[in-house]
């Protein structure tokens, strides 16, 4: 237990370089990544992180698991079906967040692959899919299904699994698109990759 709290505690004082060297790249928003490693030390900890580093960053920031949270309360999401590629310690990190957020977490289902975090990327789309299917379907009263893996290749089965389970379905890597843009008030049309996205077009259905 010790060693991973300074395993966490090296990776948190890493951010700083980070964003003074993405600063320098007079990048327009900077995104801290991976849920577990920000949530890892509580949610208290977490918001004091977040306030800190939106004072340092001379832009606009956020992180995964805000940019996420903010898009399902964007489309009015309250009872959440969640899909992770996590351990159980990682998902109840996740749920903490979610309930502190406001969010009614109806379940949170893990798909243990045995594979390590930079491996995940290689998952098969398919197996994704059938997973989150499989939670939103098991949840089905829920007002969106949320994914949580920034890893986990997702984009190319939003859209399907929407289609499928009839629901708003959001996943890390959807969020980390549409905040920044969001934020920045910059308008983009993208079909085809769930409902969030598509909002960013500000168009009205």
């Amino acid at each position: 237990m010790r060693r991973e709290s300074n395993e966490v505690e090296a990776s948190w004082e890493k951010f700083n370089t980070a964003i003074e060297n993405l600063a320098q790249t007079r990048v327009d928003y900077i995104t801290l990544s991976g849920a577990p490693l920000v949530l890892a030390k509580g949610v208290d900890r977490y918001r004091e992180m977040l306030k800190d580093v939106r004072r340092r960053c001379p832009v606009p920031a956020g992180t995964t698991p805000q940019s996420f949270a903010d898009g399902l309360k964007y489309l009015g999401a309250t009872k959440l079906a969640v899909a992770t590629s996590f351990v159980p310690a990682h998902n109840d990190l996740v749920k903490a967040f979610l309930i502190s957020e406001g969010f009614d977490v109806l379940g949170i289902e893990g798909l243990n692959t045995g594979l390590k975090s930079i491996e995940k990327a290689t998952l098969a789309p398919l197996q994704v899919y059938q997973h989150v299917k499989n939670v939103g379907r098991k949840y089905s009263n829920c007002d969106a299904v949320l994914i949580t893996s920034a890893a986990w290749p997702t984009l190319t089965v939003i859209q399907a699994l929407e289609d499928d389970i009839g629901k708003p379905v959001i996943s890390s890597a959807v969020g980390q698109i549409w905040a920044p843009l969001h934020e920045l008030g910059i308008r983009a049309r993208i079909n085809d990759y769930g409902t969030l996205l598509r909002t960013l077009s500000g168009e009205t259905s």
